[in-house]
């Protein structure tokens, strides 16, 4: 993955150097990871790599006007926010502002690992309600997901199976796939407990950051909202969480300011950090 994302920048790179359409050939001579590939290799990862980047906005297709003087590749897709400043029903300040934290979040020493996959199709299938099977420590397991936790570094799945809760560790999940069909159950996630929540106290605490940011990132913990508070941009929020590596996460990605936290709970955190 983190060749296709090299390939990616050094596609953004040629073609912005470049005012003219240029040629299959001049692409595979000019970005080293295709020279020295054979031509069926070398269309299997251009046509990845186009993919790629047509999920972030950039779009090269193949021009074979009769009316110019050259065929080749072109590319479109990066003057969007010229187009975006057009619009009346976009805020361009907010959306620039949000843009930046995403930015900030989504960079491109990003590297997807096993486990990072199987949390990307857990949640779609939490979303979508589908079930989900795989094979945990030897046996396969069809189930519904319902939602996902950190605990002390781990991952865990909450699922429902054959009407039983049962909370699964993901470092011993192998060959996880989808079902097809979406909207199978009507199970309230919400009040589902994990095994450990029954022996543990939630951390308690009260944060002031941008609504923006809470928006964005307050999947990346999870958490109960107790009371929250909007002033202009601001908000306060006072929250409880089991989930202390998530809320780490958040408190850096987000920069929130803490506005009030026991000492016990500042230690928690602290421990956490120095681990």
């Amino acid at each position: 993955m983190k060749n296709v994302f090299k390939r990616g920048l050094n596609l953004l790179t040629l073609f912005s150097s470049n005012n003219e359409n240029i040629t299959t050939d001049f692409i595979k001579d000019n970005i080293l990871d295709y020279r020295e590939l054979r031509d069926s290799a070398f269309k299997r990862s251009f046509e990845r790599d186009k993919s790629l980047l047509k999920e972030m906005g950039y779009l090269i297709e193949f021009e074979n006007d009769k009316w110019k003087l050259s065929d080749g590749y072109s590319i479109s897709g990066t003057r969007i926010i010229e187009e975006i400043k057009k619009s009346k029903n976009i805020d361009t300040n907010r959306f620039i502002s949000i843009y930046q934290i995403i930015k900030k979040y989504l960079n491109l020493n990003y590297q997807f690992d096993e486990q990072s996959i199987i949390i990307s199709k857990i949640v779609q299938a939490i979303n979508e309600k589908r079930r989900i099977s795989y094979k945990y420590k030897g046996s396969v397991r069809k189930v519904y997901p319902l939602g996902l936790k950190q605990y002390d570094g781990q991952w865990y799945v909450g699922v429902n199976e054959q009407s039983i809760f049962k909370t699964f560790k993901l470092s011993n999940i192998e060959d996880l796939k989808i079902g097809s069909l979406p909207n199978l159950h009507n199970i309230d996630n919400v009040k589902i407990n994990f095994s450990w929540e029954e022996s543990m106290t939630p951390m308690l605490l009260i944060i002031e950051l941008s609504e923006d940011s809470y928006f964005i990132f307050k999947n990346k913990f999870n958490h109960k909202v107790k009371n929250k508070n909007i002033f202009e941009d601001k908000l306060k929020i006072e929250l409880e969480t089991y989930d202390l590596q998530g809320l780490t996460q958040f408190l850096l990605l987000t920069e929130s300011e803490i506005i009030q936290m026991s000492e016990t709970e500042k230690n928690k955190l602290l421990e956490l950090i120095n681990e």
